[in-house]
């Protein structure tokens, strides 16, 4: 018996296809409404006051990573990426960063997030790249990488 004839013989078999089809698809609609939010947040928490919440956003495991100008690649972990941070919020300075041309690809319990950002600081706009990658773990979505470059000026 083929695969055809027996799916015209068992209605249940159709059923539990389509069942499983349309679980699948509302998991992947779960799942990027999940890394938009994380997306959404990770512009939306970064400001001094909201820095833990932003941190949350993390793996601790996390490598953040950008090239310098004489050619060499900075890597940093979390503790010292948060840490900086918190450095650059505490000077007082108005900053701030937006994402723009957003593209979110998604696999299996991973994503990949490419973006241009701009940065703020006290009016002036730098502009760049950024990638972020996501992975879905016991406790949600975490941002396990990040790499970005700003444009040449």
């Amino acid at each position: 018996m083929n695969v055809h004839t027996a799916l015209r013989r068992s209605p249940l078999i159709v059923f539990a296809l389509f069942a499983a089809a349309g679980l699948r698809a509302a998991h992947a609609d779960d799942a990027r409404a999940a890394v938009d939010r994380v997306v959404a947040d990770y512009i939306g928490l970064y400001a001094g006051q909201t820095l833990d919440r932003w941190q949350a956003l993390f793996h601790p495991a996390v490598v953040v990573a950008f090239p310098g100008d004489q050619g060499a690649i900075t890597t940093r972990g979390l503790e010292e990426f948060v840490a900086r941070q918190r450095n650059y919020f505490a000077t007082g300075r108005r900053i701030s960063e937006r994402l723009e041309n957003v593209r979110v690809d998604m696999g299996r319990r991973i994503a990949r997030v490419s973006a241009d950002f701009i940065f703020i600081d006290e009016g002036e706009e730098s502009t760049g790249k950024l990638g972020l990658h996501l992975a879905e773990g016991q406790d949600g979505w975490k941002i396990v990488a990040v790499l970005f470059a700003y444009d040449k000026e």
